[in-house]
């Protein structure tokens, strides 16, 4: 949902109808958004507005720097590592650079969702062209360690790609600080519209443009800009991290007591991934023996709406490829969970939806 402190501004703005590539002054109009928007981004980042672009989502934006570094294929530099539990955008962009000649190799997880850094470090070799780790999981919400997987993949002189798009917004990012190459993020993410994706590449990278056409985005990304989109977004994330303090306490407190009271009426409960590693608006559990997309549509019923995956995947019958990574069976892997708070919930809310999955499970379990 868009940040409700922004609805009146989304309402100011609409007339400015113009094409910010136009000399003309509706055009002008439109490039003063723009420009204010790609400022709040870089400022919100610590980098630099020439390494942004502003594309349509984190598909398009990972789509376009796999495909920058990997094609046409180097048979020097053509081997690409990625974690076994990245977004499906990730996996399948890397399987079909696969299929045209790419090494790919896979970097494990264990149970409880860590990464062995060992483990990379002996993966990467001469010909190793990138790393792919996200910040953190978008199914789990399990936080990777994105600082020692990037000072590994420096003192390599690999380039790492990190898509934070469940981070961005509830974290603050400094890029002159994080040793990541390149950096993808999505916009509704942080309370902004839908269809707004940002890309950081860092100033010693080459970027390749994924679309042609035009000379938007300083040549990165053809297109006309959705300037009423950017705009939005680039306020939502200003309005994010101006409050994250009090956004952070508010959900986590909710998140937590949710937890608790799930526990105690549900002991069968099983939390996936320690709340302690886990982003603070993500909860994660598996009631064995009850499918999650059965108790899905029960508490959709309900008025009650979680997830049982990335919403990439929604309407999939495959088990999650996140938790048979993680060691579990087909079956387990369908039995999967996923609350997702936002500072709009209230707690109110997390009492009711306490009772109403309980009682769901309840009659499931009947």
């Amino acid at each position: 949902m868009l940040a409700s402190e922004l609805q009146d501004l989304a309402q100011e703005i609409w007339n400015i109808n113009g094409n910010a590539s136009s000399v003309h002054q509706s055009g002008q109009k439109a490039r003063r958004l723009l420009n204010e928007s790609r400022e709040i981004f870089a400022q919100s980042l610590n980098c630099a507005e020439k390494n942004l672009v502003l594309t349509s989502c984190a598909t398009e934006s990972i789509n376009t720097i796999l495909k920058s570094v990997f094609l046409p294929l180097d048979a020097k530099k053509n081997h690409l590592i990625v974690s076994a539990v990245e977004h499906s955008a990730l996996l399948e962009t890397a399987k079909n650079l696969q299929e045209q000649g790419a090494e790919l190799s896979i970097l494990s997880v264990d149970a409880k969702g860590n990464l062995d850094l060992a483990e990379l470090g002996s993966l990467i070799k001469n010909e190793t062209a990138l790393i792919a780790v996200m910040y953190a999981n978008n199914e789990t919400g399990k936080i990777f360690p994105i600082q020692q997987v990037g000072d590994l993949a420096r003192e390599a002189g690999v380039p790492l790609l990190c898509d934070a798009v469940q981070v961005l917004g509830k974290y603050p990012i400094d890029l002159k600080k994080l040793p990541v190459d390149f950096l993808v993020a999505s916009a509704h993410k942080f309370h902004g519209p839908k269809g707004v994706g940002l890309l950081y590449f860092a100033p010693e990278q080459k970027l390749n443009p994924l679309l042609l056409g035009g000379r938007q985005e300083r040549g990165y990304r053809a297109g006309t800009e959705n300037i009423h989109g950017i705009y939005l977004a680039a306020k939502a994330l200003e309005l994010a991290l101006k409050n994250l303090p009090d956004y952070e306490q508010h959900i986590r407190s909710m998140r937590d007591y949710l937890y608790q009271g799930l526990a105690e009426k549900i002991p069968e409960l099983q939390l996936t991934i320690d709340l302690d590693s886990s982003l603070y608006n993500t909860l994660h559990l598996r009631r064995p023996g009850i499918s999650g997309e059965s108790l899905l549509m029960s508490l959709d019923m309900a008025g009650i709406e979680i997830s049982v995956g990335s919403a990439c995947d929604s309407g999939s019958l495959e088990p999650s490829h996140v938790l048979m990574a993680m060691g579990l069976n087909e079956q387990e892997a369908m039995e999967g969970l996923r609350f997702s708070l936002s500072r709009y919930n209230t707690m109110a809310e997390i009492k009711k939806s306490i009772e109403v999955v309980a009682r769901v499970v309840g009659g499931l379990k009947k």
